[in-house]
């Protein structure tokens, strides 16, 4: 049952919380997990079927893996736990990969879903936690939500869960606050941006592709921070606390801090998972105890993280090329622009991030390598001419969403929002955020209606 649907908000949301606060405590933990395949399979039983299979092979691979480490001293046990566990790893990235390309349809959250049951691997297989003999709770930590976390941090809040009446309305209010993000912003940005994408590249002005890349970019970000926040929501409504995904990237003072504040947690996951095997680099001269294979081997953390990151996207050679780029970037920031241009001038840092990127994102939704050119060229005052009437109708009309889109993807007003908060009159309106949230719920819902009666003359496209 999709989170976007009137069902769900209607009669799977409201039963959902129901049941978990009304079942004994013993059994919460096996409702959430019969609950998460229930929403996760309604409709689509090989969806449910993928799934449980996936959870049994993780288990069943994690409890070998530890078995035969345990008897390391063995020759023989040593070759076949590195082998389990690598052909493990390997068959996830290969059925992820054949989902992608060539299924019909892919089951949402596989992606991430992969990565979560690979760190659930590497960290037995590296001692950092035992493997799960209690295959519910492993299936609350890889069906549950689809948010990238820690199976350690995962298993320290299953046994320390927050349940109470102000954990069940904070977590409403932020998947109230996601699912506006989503279904107005992220579908709103995305109608805007399949407009504009019906004007041919080669007859474009500056103007009007810098708006094609603009609304792509925040029809992405809205549409990835809507689905966390709604994941984060529910998550909290039970006891858990998520790690917030998103915090306003946009025009932050380089690629490195973008990439913190943009889907930080699958940063973090490579990070954890893999640049934890590279050394680290310094910035100046390196130290003396480094030699040249530690030197090299350290650069080319930064890049290959930055290459995984753009094929965890996509598996294209568009996608490489824009994790190369990221990957280059961080490793130059890294070595010279944090120390003498980050942190001198972090305005002009923040600027020049923020047009990089934006020229980045165009290997995203350009279909080849011409395209994308083409855009870039445009992009730069190359096309046809600075402005045209496209270009100039869409920016009129849709010049104050640009604007509010721009306000919550970005840092630049967060004292603004602080100070209001912290003033006398935010105090009084904060009693008012149960009606605040119960108006822009009805408001989501009036929306999702409108855009369903628009499905069938095109009104709303999503990627």
């Amino acid at each position: 049952m999709p989170l976007v649907s009137l069902r769900f908000l209607l009669f799977g949301l409201p039963l959902f919380l129901i049941g978990y606060y009304c079942i004994p405590e013993k059994g919460k933990q096996i409702y959430l997990w019969v609950s998460s395949f229930l929403l996760y399979g309604w409709g689509n039983w090989s969806a449910l079927l993928f799934l449980t299979g996936y959870l049994c092979y993780d288990y069943v691979s994690g409890i070998l893996v530890e078995i035969l480490i345990e008897r390391k001293k063995q020759k023989q046990c040593r070759f076949l736990s590195g082998g389990i566990f690598y052909f493990s790893v390997g068959l996830q990235i290969l059925l992820l990969l054949y989902l992608r390309h060539k299924a019909d349809s892919f089951p949402i959250g596989t992606a991430v879903r992969t990565l979560q049951g690979i760190g659930y691997l590497l960290g037995i297989y590296k001692k950092h936690h035992p493997a799960e003999r209690n295959f519910f709770r492993l299936g609350g930590y890889l069906v549950l939500f689809p948010v990238l976390m820690s199976y350690e941090e995962f298993k320290k809040q299953s046994e320390n869960r927050r349940q109470d009446i102000i954990a069940l309305s904070d977590g409403v209010g932020i998947f109230i606050k996601g699912l506006a993000e989503k279904v107005v912003l992220a579908n709103t940005f995305g109608y805007v941006f399949h407009q504009l994408r019906e004007i041919l590249p080669q007859g474009m002005s500056m103007l009007t592709a810098w708006l094609v890349t603009m609304t792509f970019s925040m029809y992405l970000y809205f549409e990835l921070l809507g689905y966390s926040e709604m994941a984060r929501g529910l998550g909290r409504c039970v006891g858990y606390d998520l790690p917030e995904n998103f915090n306003h990237p946009f025009f932050t003072s380089g690629v490195t801090t973008f990439l913190q504040n943009w889907n930080s947690t699958l940063l973090a996951w490579f990070e954890r998972n893999f640049r934890s095997g590279f050394p680290e680099i310094v910035p100046q001269n390196f130290k003396d105890n480094f030699n040249n294979f530690q030197k090299f081997s350290g650069c080319a953390g930064f890049v290959l993280t930055g290459i995984l990151i753009g094929v965890w996207y996509g598996a294209g050679t568009q996608f490489l090329l824009w994790g190369l780029l990221v990957g280059i970037c961080l490793l130059l920031e890294k070595l010279f622009l944090e120390e003498h241009f980050i942190r001198k001038h972090p305005v002009c840092s923040g600027i020049s991030s923020g047009i990089f990127l934006q020229f980045l994102w165009v290997l995203f939704f350009s279909e080849n390598f011409s395209q994308t050119a083409l855009y870039w060229k445009a992009m730069l005052g190359f096309g046809n001419g600075l402005t045209d009437r496209n270009g100039l109708y869409y920016f009129v009309s849709y010049l104050g969403l640009l604007l509010i889109g721009f306000y919550i993807a970005t840092d630049l007003f967060r004292n603004i929002e602080e100070r209001f908060s912290q003033a006398e009159i935010g105090k009084k309106m904060a009693f008012f955020k149960p009606v605040f949230f119960g108006a822009l719920l009805i408001f989501c819902m009036a929306f999702m209606i409108y855009q369903k009666q628009g499905e069938n003359t095109m009104l709303f496209l999503l990627i």
